[in-house]
C-alpha cells in the first residue's frame, strides 16, 4: 500500500488561495504535491476557511445502519485502534473508522487537552469529511486518491483544520473495493510519520482478515481445484486477487515474470499492463485480452476467470497463452553459490567444502522436475534438503509430502500410500481415504528411507513414476497425480540392488539427481556447526544466549557422531539444560560419556559394505550408549523404534543385556 505525506506552509496556503501559484499547479514539474490537492478542493467548492457550523452530520437509524455495514472491519481494527489512541502523547490524539463517504462512524480518544479540540472541529461520529465538504483532509483525500496519505498542518485546505495532523488509510474489501478508511488525528505539534505507517499496516492486516474470511467461505472442492489447476498447466498461470496483487502462480509463469516465490505482491500492471479492474471485468465478461511482457516485449493472449459468486470476483485466474511469436520463457539461472541467507537453504547450516558442494548441486538440480535420490547417513538433513529442494522447484507453490516408508508395515504404507476405499479392509476409514499419492498431486512428495519399501509396493510406485496412474486399497478405478519425487535413504542402494532387496529398473528410474550429504565426523566445521545450532536452541527453549567453552568443544569434536546432526542437536539440547542458564556451556554439562568411550567394534561379521557397516557401527555405538535400552538408542539415532528393531534384524545383530 503506497503512501504519501502532504505539508505545507501558512505562507504557502495564502499564495494559493490569492492566486499566486495557480500558473505552478500545472505548469511546473516539481511544484508541491500538495497545491493540485488544492486545486481539486477549490473546484469542488469546499470553504478554505472551514465550515461555518458542524456541517454535514448523520445521526440516529441512518448512522446505525452504517456502522452495521462495516461492523466486520470495526471488528477487526477496534482493539489496535485502541491501544494507538492510547499512545502516550502530552495532548493525546484521536482514532477513528469512516465509511466510504467519509461519515465517521465511530472514534477512540486518548484524552488529553486534544479530545475537546476534536469535538471542536467535529471529529466525531456521525460528522462527515469528505473533501466537498472539507477540503483536503487525510479522511477525504485517502478516499478520493485510495492510497494512504497524512496532511500535515497547513496543508489541510481549511484554515479551521491547521492546528491538525491525520493519517488515514483506506480498507478495501475481498473484492478490492474501498469500503471505509482508518484515521489518526491530533495536534500538528505532535507529527510523527511512523504514525502513518502504523495506520497503513493496520488496514492492510484488516483488508488480509477480511479476504481470509472472504477464501474461507469458498468450496474446500473449489480451492483443491484452483491450487490443482495451477500446478498442472504446463502454461503461465497466476490466481491474482484485489487490488492487484498476486495470491499464487505456477512455475512457468515466475519463470516468465522473474518472480522468486509462488505469492507476490507485484501488480499485474507492472509486468502485465493489465489493471486489476480489467482482468476483473474481461473475467466477469468471458472476454479475452491482450497483454505486453514489459520486460521481453513478448505478447500474450489473456484469459480470465472470475473466482467467487454472482458478479462480484474474490480473485481471478489469469491463463497466459503466448501469440504466433515464439515466445521463450525467462528461466532463472542456476545457482552459482549458495550461501547461509538464502531462504530455505539457510536451514542447512555449516561452511564444509563438501556440504556446501553438494547443496550446489541440489540448486543446480531444484528447478528441474528430475527425481532426486538423497543417500545419507541417518540424521544428517536429508528432510531439510528435501525441502529446500522443494522450495526453488517448479512445484514450490504445491504441497511437500513426507512418507517414512521404514516406519508402517507393508499394509499400512499401501493404505498410506495410495489410499483406500471405504470399509476396504479392517479399521478402514467408513469415508474412505485419498492417501499420500493424491495429497501430493502438483507438489513434491518425500519418500524417507525409501529401501524399506516392500519389493510389492517398488512395483506400484514404478507404475506411478511411468505415467501418474494408481488406483486406492480395494478400488478398481484409475486415479492420477503429478508429482516431484524425492527419495532418501541411509542404505546403499546398489548393494541392495545386487542382494535383490530392491529393485534395478525402480532404482535407474529415480536416478535423475543424487545427493550425499556428509556425515558429521567427516565434516570440518562442526564447532562453526555446533555454536549456530546452540544460538538457536537458546532461542527455540527459551534459554539465555549461551557459547561453548573450548573444553567442551575439543569434546564434542573427540566424538564420533553416529546420530550426526540431529544426535548433536539432542547433546546441546540437554547441554543447555544442564547448564542451567549459564552464559558458558562447559564441558561438564555435556553427557559424560560424549567423546570419552572408543566406538565398539561389530561384534558379527556384516556382509554389506560403506553406508551399510556404517549403519551397523552407528546402531551400535547408541545401543551401547542407552546400556540397551531401544527406545533411547532411536532418539539418538532419529529413527522410529521399530525401525531400529528391524535394521537390527537386517544386520543380524544381537541386542545387548540392559544395564
Amino acid at each position: 500500500m503506497g503512501t504519501l505525506t502532504l505539508s505545507a506552509s501558512a505562507h504557502l496556503w495564502e499564495q494559493f488561495l490569492v492566486g499566486a501559484l495557480d500558473g505552478e499547479v500545472a505548469s511546473v514539474p516539481e511544484a508541491p504535491p500538495i497545491l493540485s490537492r488544492w486545486q481539486r478542493s477549490r473546484a469542488l467548492g469546499a470553504p478554505s476557511t472551514g465550515l461555518p457550523d458542524e456541517g454535514p452530520s448523520v445521526a440516529g437509524v441512518a448512522l446505525i445502519e452504517r456502522r452495521a455495514r462495516l461492523e466486520p472491519v470495526w471488528h477487526e481494527v477496534r482493539d489496535i485502534l485502541d491501544l494507538l489512541a492510547a499512545a502516550p502523547m502530552p495532548s493525546g490524539r484521536v482514532a477513528l473508522l469512516a465509511d466510504r463517504e467519509g461519515v465517521i462512524l465511530a472514534t477512540r480518544s486518548s484524552g488529553g487537552d486534544f479530545r475537546d479540540h476534536a469535538d471542536y472541529v467535529r471529529l466525531v461520529a456521525g460528522a462527515c469529511w469528505d473533501e466537498v465538504s472539507r477540503g483536503t483532509n487525510a479522511i477525504g483525500t485517502a478516499l478520493v486518491e485510495s492510497s494512504a496519505v497524512a496532511v500535515v498542518g497547513p496543508a489541510h485546505y481549511a484554515q479551521r483544520h491547521h492546528g491538525l495532523v491525520c493519517y488515514a488509510a483506506p480498507v478495501r474489501d475481498p473484492f478490492g473495493e474501498v469500503i471505509g478508511v482508518l484515521d489518526i488525528t491530533g495536534p500538528a505539534s505532535g507529527a510523527d510519520p511512523l504514525v502513518l505507517v502504523a495506520v497503513a499496516s493496520i488496514a492492510h492486516s484488516a483488508e488480509a482478515r477480511l479476504r481470509e474470511v472472504a477464501w474461507a467461505s469458498v468450496a474446500a472442492a473449489a480451492r483443491g481445484g484452483l491450487e490443482a489447476r495451477l500446478s498442472r498447466e504446463d502454461g503461465p498461470v497466476l490466481l491474482i486477487e484485489p487490488p492487484g496483487r498476486v495470491r499464487r502462480l505456477n512455475g512457468a509463469a515466475r519463470s516468465l515474470l522473474g518472480m522468486e516465490s509462488s505469492r507476490e505482491d507485484i501488480a499485474p500492471g507492472r509486468v502485465l499492463g493489465l489493471s486489476w479492474r480489467a482482468l476483473k471485468d474481461a473475467a466477469l465478461r468471458g472476454h479475452a485480452l491482450e497483454a505486453r511482457h514489459q520486460a521481453s516485449g513478448a505478447t500474450w493472449r489473456v484469459h480470465a476467470e472470475a473466482v467467487g459468486e454472482g458478479d462480484s470476483a474474490l480473485a481471478v485466474l489469469v491463463r497466459l497463452e503466448p501469440r504466433a511469436t515464439h515466445v521463450t520463457a525467462r528461466v532463472r539461472p542456476a545457482v552459482a553459490e549458495v550461501t547461509p541467507d538464502e531462504g530455505a537453504w539457510a536451514r542447512l547450516k555449516g561452511s564444509d567444502s563438501e556440504h556446501r558442494a553438494t547443496l550446489r548441486e541440489a540448486a543446480r538440480f531444484a528447478p528441474t522436475m528430475l527425481p532426486v535420490l538423497l543417500l545419507s547417513e541417518t540424521g544428517t538433513g536429508k528432510e531439510l534438503l528435501a525441502r529446500a529442494v522443494h522450495d526453488a522447484s517448479a512445484v514450490a507453490s504445491g504441497p511437500f509430502v513426507a512418507v517414512n516408508c521404514g516406519a508402517l508395515s507393508a499394509t499400512l504404507l499401501e493404505s498410506e500410500l495410495f489410499g483406500h476405499a471405504p470399509g476396504s479392509f479392517t479399521g478402514a476409514r467408513s469415508a474412505g481415504a485419498d492417501g499420500k499419492l493424491a495429497a501430493a498431486d502438483g507438489g513434491t512428495l518425500f519418500l524417507d528411507e525409501l529401501a524399506e519399501m516392500p519389493a510389492a509396493l517398488q512395483v506400484m510406485l514404478l507404475r506411478v513414476l511411468e505415467d501418474g496412474g494408481y488406483s486406492r486399497v480395494g478400488e478398481s478405478r484409475v486415479r492420477h497425480s503429478r508429482f516431484r519425487l524425492i527419495g532418501a535413504t541411509c542404505r546403499d542402494l546398489e548393494v541392495a540392488v545386487r542382494e535383490g532387496t530392491f529393485r534395478s529398473d525402480l532404482y535407474y528410474r529415480l536416478q535423475g539427481a543424487v545427493l550425499r550429504l556428509p556425515p558429521l565426523r567427516e565434516r570440518v566445521d562442526l564447532p562453526e556447526l555446533a555454536r549456530s545450532l546452540l544460538s538457536e536452541l537458546c532461542v527455540e527453549g527459551g534459554h539465555p544466549p549461551s557459547t561453548l567453552s573450548a573444553e567442551a568443544l575439543a569434546r564434542l569434536r573427540a566424538h564420533v557422531w553416529p546420530g550426526n546432526v540431529r544426535e548433536l542437536k539432542t547433546v546441546l539440547r540437554l547441554a543447555l539444560v544442564r547448564a542451567g542458564g549459564e552464559s558458558v556451556v562447559s564441558v561438564a554439562a555435556l553427557p559424560p560419556e560424549l567423546g570419552r568411550t572408543p566406538a565398539p567394534a561389530v561384534e558379527q561379521p556384516v556382509s554389506a559394505t560403506g553406508l551399510r557397516e556404517l549403519e551397523a557401527h552407528a546402531i551400535l555405538e547408541a545401543l551401547s550408549r542407552s546400556g540397551g535400552n531401544v527406545a533411547r538408542a532411536a532418539r539418538l539415532l532419529g529413527i522410529a523404534r521399530s525401525t531400529l528393531y528391524r535394521m537390527v534384524e537386517r544386520f543380524g545383530l544381537k541386542l545387548p543385556p540392559r544395564s
